[in-house]
């Protein structure tokens, strides 16, 4: 009953034919490591090459090598070369084509899907489309929409691409996107670094025949990497090139495969995939010493095998060089434009963000224009103020923006630059042109506007056309300032924290040098040359002298108004608008020249951005490979238990969607109701592995999160759910079921990569067992470290990305190993080998097998793409169809059987698993094959049902006496034991990361040292006045330190504090304190070490008293500052925007301290009692002003009889209405930071025990 697919055509022209020849190549690698050793093959034109091979066998390595992607810290001996076809090595030319493009170009598809989440995905194609095609705009949407039909996107054109926070289109669906991406620009050689990852096995298999047709019609040349080809896959591929260890095992004809290794004594058993086949005997199996030996030399014999016939390559000499051409295929122009355009309608998408923009500078300038509301320019306290409102309107929006900016740029729209300009199609210049034009209204005009016309007026300004178009010009300059310098650093760095660090040590530099914290005229000579090299001391300038120039001026003694005093005071001359306004608008566009310059230079090339991954992988290949997986069982209190039976009946499931208002047409057109789950009737068996196998979407996760009890409903969406669940035939609550399962999750971003694999599990063990001894939770951690194979790296650090550590099985492993020291009656694990090689894979699988047979076990797995052999050792299966409803449940050898019956056979070397997803796929490619496949599983479906009620009776019949609920479940850790285990990891992975370390005890002092530079020494005259308000209020920088070190730290501990707590391990308290526990130790001995630059080295009163005060206020601050990291990153886990909100908060926070402005009203007085920063601000500075400092006014400040105007602290205090008791002020402080950590721990337990968003 297997249907013919009706194929599509394409209007692609045949592209000019290129064959690869490769020489005798060899990749080194760091310490002269080989990596790929010895490579000879010849790739013909028209042509589909697979690389296969284990994890570390130097796959990826040949591919970017191949593709001339080639790292800086690898080298290669040998040579690979391009070389056209004999008949096109004179004459490269396309004719009579629709779709036409006369030169050789080649493109590389990455492991990453870099697209953007605003766009749907026919306008995705049509914009790579308009960036890479000369040709008409008709001619391109004929392209497009055969595209779409053939990657069989027709079903989601008009769906949005997606993130994380506004879901779209699937993984596979994604994958496809971005394949398509590559293919319309007709690119003679593709390269392709995983094409199938995320795809379920009939899209793979449709994906690689339309690559195929590709090549074979079109004169294409395709290259890839696969981690697990299906056999029918296989066998679609001209050539396949098999390496282990970097040596080449196989590199030929497909159809040569398999006669070639039985005639060396390797015949493929029957119904199993070649490809995993042949893998495996080019494996090193280390589980013994006796099967590593065993299989070292059958890789020895294979690779001596394989070098005859690789010698006798024949390869052609060619006289003319030949390179393949990577450059923008439209004009600079036409790049502008598309670009433009696009970046148009992703801000259109996004009317949340653009309605943000304008009310941030609205809501900001109306907060700050209320706290320095036209000041009395007349009085001491009125000049501070207003001098501090000038100050806020030249830099406040700018940082603001600066922050966002940078955060927006590395949260997706530089890594779509990046893949477009390794593409070939964008330049940076087309880019940042583009970027600009498309935000010049929305942004770049209306922001500094809206922020002046609140401000000027609010500040008290004159109300003159010429002031407000100076100042206007200020705050709009300094935002493209900020606009540029935010593209420099991004281009410095596509890290978020390494580019906010930038940024703000940029705006640390402009904020000390542009003279109002500290006089310019006034600083150690060794820093003053910096106000040269600060657009913001230009700025400053110029509002003062707008605002201050000829101020209160009532005689023709002009030098003697107070206006010309201020200035005359900070060494701002008095009609210095136009030249300072020239100066910033000649930095705006230097910083433009100079990102564009470094993104010219400094290319990132998105395809090479997982070789971290890869070295690492490949260095410890023999130690993935090592588990010992044979003899080990452990002794399991489940032994004692009798065996569950889960039986679901009649599940259904629904996700409403809340909608607050439709923006888009793709929005509008979903439905509202999305049924997940369709009347899921089914049994999972004791004592084996069931599957849940099915293509995406036909809710295989779904279903394991429900019988996980991990469903719940959301602020934006309600779950619904329906039917029963039954253990042994007796119905279990959600909480019950929950008690008896442990849930594995597909990913393992959550395990600390600062642990080693031993410390993980005893600490796992720790929570879990704390009722057992510690010499049986020992063993008890030794024991699976053995079961699970990971005693050879016990001692080696989880690692990161960043971070060498163990492999992606290692670590898979590893968190099979916390959920299994509880020894659960039921194991969940969803896609347990999503992301593993074959090999790897099938060890997985194999201590899963070893789990299950042990008395008392339930194991359920959701599996992708399951090896032939594995299925075979499943015992029952669950196949679901698209949109969750079932096709069969029950064993393997009886669903070859069921499928038979029903005139679905499978044919020979081809895994049975893949060919049954297959049969419950939809094809979407066109409308003939669409009908055919829905008819297919529509049959598949009704045949069921009828099969279905048998099931049920069987089911209903088992029947277990004596079952007994209690005692079976998980209770949650003692408090004490909690807290004990949590500072003790905590305490470990500070200490092993020197981010953390340094972020704890560096920063405080660094914004000691960098203060000391500015600051010290401060001396006793009438400009040091304005120097000691500006040193204690640049104290308050602090609040943004805590707030960062907060993000250097929290996440990765929350993230895993999450897990736990989820597993119901312990509460929220113990991890709360324990994190407090470690905090407020480092953040003392920090203060302290401020304190000692604050005091002792700028020479702020050098007192006892003031040193323990500003140490003990210090730490309030930036504790304080790292309580708002809590709340906000328990609100938000976005690193980027958790940092652009909380910015927002400290920086209107640091406004209102009490030194900037000195006439607030009474209501914003009220308001600043919440902010630690008003009473620390007030007792450091009557710390500053003691009663025995002296002053002199040789330098300015004298009163009409020539008297000074301040000539001692008190008299300062006084004038400025800043003296206080400070007792009572110390007192307040302590009460504040209470409040401060009582508000963080109660956000945390709302959303994890109350709200729970």
């Amino acid at each position: 009953m297997d249907i013919e697919l009706v194929e599509n055509e394409l209007s692609f022209a045949t592209a000019p034919r290129v064959s690869v020849d490769v020489r005798k190549l060899s990749v080194i690698g760091p310490k002269n490591v080989a990596i790929v050793q010895d490579i000879s093959m010849k790739i013909p034109s028209g042509s589909i090459m697979a690389i296969i091979g284990g994890s570390g066998s130097g796959k990826t390595t040949l591919l970017n090598v191949l593709a001339s992607k080639i790292p800086r810290n690898l080298k290669y001996t040998g040579s690979f070369n391009y070389v056209p076809d004999a008949a096109q090595q004179n004459v490269i030319s396309v004719e009579s084509s629709p779709v036409h493009n006369s030169r050789c170009t080649t493109a590389y598809l990455t492991q990453q899907d870099v697209l953007s989440p605003r766009l749907t995905c026919l306008e995705t194609l049509q914009y790579a489309a308009d960036l890479k095609l000369g040709v008409s705009k008709k001619e391109r949407q004929v392209l497009v929409n055969e595209l779409i039909a053939e990657l069989g996107l027709r079903d989601c054109a008009e769906t949005l691409v997606g993130d994380p926070r506004h879901p779209g289109l699937s993984g596979g669906e994604k994958r496809r996107l971005s394949i398509g991406v590559q293919m319309i620009s007709n690119p003679s050689l593709l390269f392709l670094d995983e094409p199938t990852t995320g795809l379920d096995a009939y899209s793979a298999y449709l994906l690689v025949k339309t690559l195929r047709k590709l090549a074979h019609e079109g004169g294409r040349t395709f290259v890839m990497s696969v981690h697990q080809p299906r056999a029918d896959i296989l066998f679609l591929l001209d050539q396949v090139c098999i390496l282990s260890k970097g040596y080449n095992v196989y590199c030929d004809d497909v159809v040569k495969m398999v006669p070639y290794f039985r005639q060396l004594g390797f015949k493929v058993p029957e119904h199993v995939n070649p490809a995993d086949y042949f893998v495996d005997i080019c494996s090193v199996d280390t589980r013994s010493e006796e099967l590593k030996q065993q299989t070292s030399d059958r890789l020895k014999k294979l690779i001596e095998s394989w070098q005859e016939p690789q010698n006798e390559i024949k390869f052609i000499e060619l006289n003319m060089a030949y390179s393949l051409s990577v450059m923008p295929h439209v004009s600079f122009s036409t790049q502008v434009r598309v670009l433009t355009r696009r970046a148009f309608k992703v801000n259109w998408r996004d009317p949340m963000t653009t309605a943000a923009l304008l009310l941030e500078p609205v809501l900001v300038g109306v907060i700050t224009g209320w706290i320095f509301y036209k000041p009395d320019p007349t009085s001491a306290k009125g000049i501070r103020t207003f001098t501090s409102a000038l100050y806020s309107a030249a830099a406040l929006q700018g940082y603001l923006f600066l922050l966002f900016e940078i955060y927006r740029l590395c949260e997706q729209d530089i890594k779509v630059y990046d893949r477009e300009r390794a593409e070939g199609c964008v330049t940076p210049w087309s880019f940042v042109i583009a970027r600009r034009l498309a935000n010049f209204l929305t942004e770049d005009l209306a922001i500094p506007l809206l922020f002046s016309l609140v401000t000027f007026f609010m500040y008290g300004m004159h109300a003159e056309a010429k002031s407000f178009f100076t100042f206007f010009s200020v705050v709009l300059l300094v935002h493209q300032c900020s606009t540029s310098f935010a593209l420099v650093a991004v281009a410095i760095s596509r890290d978020f924290s390494k580019a906010s660090l930038v940024g703000n040590l940029n705006y640390t530099l402009q904020s000390m040098a542009c003279g109002f914290f500290v006089n310019a005229k006034q600083m150690p000579v060794y820093v003053r040359w910096t106000k040269y090299i600060a657009y913001l001391w230009c700025a400053f300038g110029a509002m003062m002298s707008n605002g201050f120039a000829d101020l209160t001026c009532e005689s023709e003694q002009r030098e003697a108004c107070v206006g010309n005093m201020v200035l005359n005071s900070l060494g701002i001359p008095r009609a210095w608008r136009t030249v300072p306004i020239i100066i910033i608008f000649c930095w705006s566009i230097g910083f433009y020249a100079v990102a564009v310059l470094i993104f010219q230079l400094k290319t990132v090339d998105v395809s090479l951005a997982k070789q971290v991954e890869s070295s690492k992988t490949a260095s410890k290949t023999t130690r993935d490979n090592t588990p010992d997986l044979e003899s080990n069982t452990l002794g399991s209190s489940s032994s004692l238990q009798e065996a569950l039976q889960v039986e679901i009946r009649s599940l259904n499931m629904k996700i409403r969607i809340r909608r607050t208002w439709t923006t888009i047409k793709a929005a509008q057109n979903s439905p509202d109701n999305i049924a997940i789950l369709n009347n899921i009737n089914a049994v999972f068996k004791p004592n084996t592995i069931n599957a849940i196998m099915g293509p995406s979407g036909s809710g295989k996760s779904t279903l394991l999160n429900i019988l996980s009890g991990k469903v719940r409903s959301k602020f934006w969406t309600s779950v619904d759910t329906t039917g029963t669940i039954h253990l042994n035939g007796t119905q279990v609550s959600e909480q019950m079921l929950k008690g008896l399962c442990s849930f594995v999750p597909q990913d393992d971003d959550h395990l600390l990569a600062q642990l080693t694999v031993k410390e993980t599990l005893s600490l796992a063990a720790d929570l879990r067992l704390s009722a057992l001894r510690s010499e049986e939770r020992i063993s008890r951690v030794n024991e699976i470290i053995s079961e699970l194979g990971l005693k050879h790296c016990e001692d080696t650090l989880v690692g990161s990305e960043l971070l060498k550590g163990i492999s992606g099985g290692e670590k898979r492993r590893v968190s099979m190993g916390i959920h299994l020291l509880t020894d659960p009656s039921i194991l969940l694990l969803d896609e347990p080998t999503s992301g593993l090689d074959s090999f790897t894979s099938f060890k997985i699988l194999e201590v899963l097998s070893n789990i299950s047979k042990k008395p008392g076990k339930t194991v359920i797995i959701s599996i992708h793409q399951p090896r032939a052999e594995v299925f075979q050792q499943l015992g029952n299966i669950l196949l679901l169809a698209k949109g969750g409803r079932v096709v069969y449940n029950g064993g393997p050898l009886d669903m070859i059987d069921y499928f038979r019956r029903l005139g679905f056979e499978c044919p020979p070397l081809t895994n049975v698993a893949d060919y049954f997803l297959d049969m419950v796929s939809v094809n979407t490619q066109n409308d003939i094959n669409e009908s055919n496949s829905r008819d297919r599983v529509e049959l598949l479906l009704s045949n069921w049902d009828l099969e279905a009620n048998e099931l049920a009776t069987c089911g209903s019949k088992l029947k277990h006496e004596g079952f007994v609920v209690e005692g079976r479940g998980r209770k949650k850790a003692p408090f004490l034991v909690a807290y004990k285990v949590c500072v003790r990891r905590q305490a470990k992975t500070i200490r092993r990361n020197m981010e953390s370390l340094s972020a704890r005890l560096a920063q405080i002092p660094g914004v000691g040292i960098i203060l000391a530079l500015f600051f010290a020494p401060i001396k006793h005259d009438y400009a040091s006045i304005s120097n000691r308000l500006g040193l204690v209020q640049q104290s308050t920088a602090l609040y943004f330190t805590g707030m960062l070190t907060n993000l250097a730290c929290y996440p990765s501990e929350r993230n895993y504090f999450y897990r736990e707590f989820d597993d119901n391990v312990y509460g929220i308290t113990p991890f709360f304190l324990g994190y407090m526990t470690l905090e407020i130790p480092m953040a003392a001995f920090a203060s302290a070490l401020f304190a000692i630059f604050m005091v002792l080295v700028c020479g702020l009163n050098r007192s006892a008293d003031n040193f323990f005060v500003t140490m003990y206020c210090s730490m309030v601050i930036s504790t304080c500052g790292e309580a708002l990291g809590i709340i906000t990153n328990t609100l938000f886990t976005t690193p980027g925007f958790v940092v652009t909100v909380v910015s927002i908060v400290l920086t209107i926070g640091c406004v209102m301290s009490g030194l900037m402005s000195l006439q607030m009203s009474q209501v914003l007085r009220g308001f600043n009692y919440l902010s630690p920063l008003n009473y620390t601000s007030i007792v450091l500075i009557n710390y500053a002003f003691p009663n025995n400092l002296k002053l002199t006014c040789s330098d300015g400040g004298r009163n009409a009889d020539g008297s000074c105007l301040f000539s001692s602290g008190p008299q300062v205090l006084e004038s400025f209405d800043l003296q206080h008791d400070t007792g009572h002020y110390l007192g307040i402080i302590i009460c504040v930071w209470f409040a401060y950590r009582l508000i963080a721990f109660l956000i945390l337990k709302a959303k994890l025990e109350w709200i729970r968003w």
